[in-house]
């Protein structure tokens, strides 16, 4: 009988643990960018968000975080920054990344949404935006995260059924979690001497990358940043055939240098 009683209590708690929120990242164009978050769930508008904060991290040096704006109508978000110098001097991160914390202080927000729907929550500019490199949402289980303390986690406070404020923040999006710049090159870029190839160009489907490169990894990213393939092992292929037309930037690591360049799918 106690068995039974512990099965049905799991029955009726899975369906409530599953209720959760992921954070992605969305460019709006040029310096511009907003965070929003993707429920998993249905809610008819009685879903009331008290304070949601995360960590942005950028590479190290004068880039900023400027001119925020809450995209919840009268709620406010104050961003602090840590730097990779103050980060490291804490025992934290390597030194290459700078580190902005995000936060919308307690309030009260009622939002109705379907699964898998975007809540806008905040806009930011990137002023001093570097030309290289990936912005992303820190994980909680990131070793800078944990070693903070708290101080840089993310959280996403809501009282979803009129019971209790908890945190229901899960995860950064799959998609959605970073922002490469170096997709913001007006021109392709070829930083190596070695002979690549990649072709046919336009493509209706597959893509052959033809090189004396030791490639370490192969990246395709769409014109707003959002990468959409990281094949993260030696490939000389790359199917599009599952993809929309249009044009797509593709990005092939070596060793030491890289090859950027723009793809057409038919």
């Amino acid at each position: 009988m106690r068995t039974l009683y512990f099965i049905l209590c799991l029955l009726f708690i899975s369906p409530i643990s599953s209720q959760n929120y992921d954070f992605g990242i969305i460019h709006l164009g040029s310096y511009d960018f907003k965070i929003v978050a993707i429920p998993d769930f249905d809610s008819s508008g009685n879903t009331d968000v008290s304070d949601v904060g995360f960590a942005l991290m950028l590479p190290a040096g004068m880039s900023d975080v400027v001119s925020q704006v809450s995209l919840l109508a009268g709620r406010t978000w104050n961003v602090t920054e840590f730097d990779a110098a103050f980060l490291t001097g804490q025992g934290l991160g390597d030194g290459n990344l700078d580190s902005f914390q995000f936060n919308m202080p307690p309030g009260q927000s009622l939002v109705g949404h379907t699964s898998g729907q975007q809540i806008d929550l905040v806009s930011f500019q990137v002023s001093n935006m570097p030309s290289t490199g990936n912005m992303f949402l820190l994980l909680n289980s990131d070793p800078t995260a944990m070693g903070a303390g708290g101080a840089l986690d993310s959280f996403y406070n809501a009282n979803i059924d009129n019971t209790s404020t908890i945190d229901y923040f899960n995860a950064p999006a799959p998609g959605l979690d970073s922002f490469n710049f170096d997709t913001l090159s007006i021109e392709p870029v070829e930083q190596m001497v070695y002979d690549i190839t990649i072709d046919p160009n336009p493509t209706s489907g597959k893509l052959f990358i033809r090189t004396d490169l030791d490639i370490q990894s192969v990246e395709l990213y769409d014109l707003l940043g959002k990468r959409l393939l990281n094949l993260e092992a030696r490939t000389d292929l790359v199917d599009l055939s599952n993809f929309e037309s249009g044009m797509y930037i593709i990005i092939v690591h070596g060793q030491n240098s890289k090859f950027i360049k723009r793809i057409i799918k038919d």
